[in-house]
């Protein structure tokens, strides 16, 4: 009888050592979207496959007309910690949400389906995320040129001239800096700049879950931007990484995307003013959401200029950015980084 208790609590030890062990071991889900991809996906998925750690891939096809159907069948036969999701073409922030649906592990990232992870990138990311218990952790990346072939951290020049702890004051960051990377008078590093974005970004999937966040459908341009100012908005404790752990393809747009680019960041800023975060948050950080969308905005004119084309045929879209900001006053205006860039671009037209 004692043999059979001392056996039962054995038992029971070994069950509750492995329920713990999976419960709060660190594991992955790689959530990559895939349309018209041919030329880039093998890249992508062989960065991430030759990666370490307990991780798993859901990839999306949605719709692709080309052959990268085809290339991601022979992956997810070939390897089983391949997901293959293929779909009618929605656009990628169904995609992405399909891929948010069907990932099961503890963390999730993206990874666009033409750019790629560097070697060890896991390992670092998972190193920090086991220290601070993350709900977001914020990694640096690469953007990577087509035509140039350049690779470079954003803003790295002005960040090798400050001290380290000058950068990073905390391990935790200002939520207000995130939104306007440009506010906060330490933001030198490209990690404040790349609050706005999905790319080289960890979150943990209790968190997304609990707070109902994923991808507004119906818009083509800053989905992902205003993904993470939903997140932040829910107040995460967010963690930061150093190492430019992704690689941005940063692909040169034309003309039409760029024109694209201005008419659809309208869009954008409305769907972000309609979401319930937005409307209970602090002015100041609206503002400063507002003019972080500003920046798509004047990116697509900057590359309108730089194609040597003009922008008379969006000028009402720009107007009616730039007006949209009438609700503030002055002071608060003449704060704003983008606003007075777009200002800039409207007093020389």
């Amino acid at each position: 009888m004692k043999s059979k208790i001392i056996y039962f609590l054995l038992l029971l030890l070994v069950i509750s050592a492995f329920v713990f062990y999976n419960k709060t071991k660190l594991t992955i889900s790689v959530i990559v979207p895939v349309y018209n991809a041919e030329k880039y996906i093998s890249k992508c998925l062989d960065s991430i496959l030759s990666q370490e750690g307990d991780f798993d891939i859901v990839v999306v096809n949605d719709g692709s007309t080309d052959s990268s159907l085809k290339i991601l069948q022979e992956y997810a036969k070939k390897y089983k910690n391949i997901k293959l999701i293929n779909q009618d073409n929605q656009g990628v922030s169904a995609a992405r949400n399909v891929g948010l649906k069907a990932a099961s592990a503890k963390y999730i990232t993206f990874v666009d389906s033409d750019d790629w992870l560097e070697p060890n990138a896991f390992n670092l990311a998972i190193d920090v995320i086991k220290k601070d218990k993350s709900d977001v952790l914020l990694t640096g990346y690469y953007d990577v040129y087509d035509r140039e072939w350049v690779r470079k951290t954003r803003g790295e020049n002005e960040a090798d001239i400050v001290p380290e702890l000058s950068r990073f004051p905390t391990r935790t960051l200002d939520k207000l800096s995130l939104f306007s990377p440009f506010y906060a008078k330490d933001a030198y590093s490209d990690l404040y700049y790349s609050g706005t974005d999905i790319r080289g970004k960890f979150y943990l999937k209790e968190f997304l879950d609990n707070n109902n966040i994923n991808f507004t459908p119906g818009i083509k341009c800053a989905e992902d931007i205003i993904f993470n100012f939903q997140a932040f908005l829910h107040n995460p404790k967010i963690s930061i990484l150093s190492a430019p752990i992704y690689n941005y393809r940063n692909r040169v747009d034309s003309e039409s995307k760029s024109m694209d680019m201005v008419k659809w960041s309208l869009v954008s800023i409305s769907k972000m003013q309609q979401k319930e975060e937005y409307k209970t948050a602090s002015r100041n950080t609206q503002m400063l959401i507002d003019d972080s969308l500003l920046f798509l905005i004047n990116l697509g004119i900057y590359n309108i200029y730089r194609q040597g084309k003009t922008i008379d045929d969006i000028k009402i879209y720009v107007l009616e950015a730039y007006r949209s900001f009438d609700k503030y006053n002055l002071a608060e205006r003449k704060s704003l980084r983008n606003y007075l860039k777009l200002e800039n671009i409207l007093l020389s037209l």
